[in-house]
């Protein structure tokens, strides 16, 4: 394509192309698909990015949501820890992204029926609103 010609495979603007991609495919409920151009999308990332860019934290929040959707419980909360730890190091304390990881934390407490890690994830959401 002309895109590839006038970039190499490892462009930063393809990791974005990437993951937008992954995007609709988890819209389209196409998992494995949207995790394949995730994975492209982080890989890219990871080679033009510091480690604490919040890029890289939204990459693995979207990573632990596909694996939210195939069940795979453990990976989707390590992806989210992931995605957790890079934002809070790199986004203010009250950022509407921290926020919706720990939400989705919860979702997924929530599936494995673990309702104490829930209120602790909802718990820090309130926290994080009201500033306490």
């Amino acid at each position: 394509s002309l895109f590839k010609q006038a970039h190499d495979e490892n462009h930063p603007h393809l990791a974005s192309f990437y993951n937008n991609i992954g995007l609709i495919y988890q819209e389209e409920k196409k998992y494995f698909e949207a995790l394949d151009f995730y994975e492209k999308s982080l890989a890219i990332w990871r080679k033009h990015l510091p480690p604490d860019h919040p890029d890289l934290g939204s990459s693995h929040n979207n990573i632990g949501g596909v694996h939210h959707c195939l069940g795979h419980y453990d990976l989707a909360l390590d992806h989210y820890n992931r995605s957790l730890k890079i934002k809070l190091k790199s986004l203010p304390a009250q950022h509407p992204s921290i926020a919706s990881t720990y939400e989705n934390m919860g979702l997924v407490y929530e599936d494995k029926d673990e309702l104490e890690e829930v209120k602790l994830k909802l718990f820090r959401i309130l926290a994080m609103a009201f500033d306490v």
